[in-house]
């Protein structure tokens, strides 16, 4: 679920500003999901900017907040490492609890793999920066979830909201996405920008058009 409409232009506006849009110019990308994909986006950079990260972590602390409330959510947990400094900067902004998941168990009991404290009966938000299919993201939510805590809900800054497996995976998951931008959005930032050639154009285009073709012409997965 796109949480704002209106919002999601300006936050796609900031990531391209960033640089935080790669475009490939002769080996496609490929996610850890599979995927072979034509751009790449370093939300991490928003992070080094001030005045930015400051600017959509208001927004998304605002947009995420009837989430909040109606959920009755009473902790953040942020993934490592992508998830974990937006995490606390939307903690911060909520006045909730922070925590952050490990990728992989440090010692024992429940406490191995999630770092912090858990609130009494735990309802918890997870974050991240980037989502291609969900399926990376329910297998996070199953890990944090062997530790206690209901888990509903997960917020990214970008959705690329392309692949139609994400709603059967979310779903199966028991999951609701929540997200400040997707790729829609990017790829209209990133036309308005006049950064692009007009090769980039066409790749992009063929790209949104049918991601998974795209992905299989270019040897990635296509399922």
């Amino acid at each position: 679920m796109l949480l704002s409409d209106s919002d999601a232009p300006r936050v796609a506006q900031a990531l391209v500003g960033l640089g935080a849009v790669r475009i490939a110019a002769h080996q496609p990308f490929f996610y850890t999901s599979g995927w072979a994909s034509p751009v790449y986006v370093d939300a991490q950079v928003l992070m080094s900017d001030v005045a930015l990260r400051g600017e959509i972590m208001d927004l998304a602390a605002r947009c995420v907040q009837p989430v909040i409330a109606a959920r009755g959510i009473n902790a953040i947990v942020g993934t490592e490492s992508s998830g974990i400094a937006f995490a606390a900067w939307l903690a911060e902004r909520l006045e909730l609890p922070m925590l952050y998941l490990r990728k992989r168990p440090v010692g024992w009991d429940i406490t191995a793999q999630l770092e912090g404290r858990l609130p009494a009966d735990a309802k918890v938000l997870l974050v991240d920066d980037v989502t291609t299919d969900g399926r990376s993201k329910a297998g996070t939510v199953a890990a944090l979830r062997r530790a206690g805590p209901v888990v509903e809900d997960v917020l990214v800054l970008l959705d690329y909201a392309l692949y139609a497996q994400e709603a059967s995976t979310l779903a199966e998951h028991g999951l609701s996405l929540h997200a400040l931008a997707t790729w829609k959005h990017l790829h209209e930032a990133l036309l308005a920008s006049g950064q692009l050639s007009s090769a980039q154009q066409a790749t992009l285009a063929d790209f949104s058009a049918s991601p998974v073709a795209w992905s299989l012409r270019n040897g990635g997965t296509g399922a």
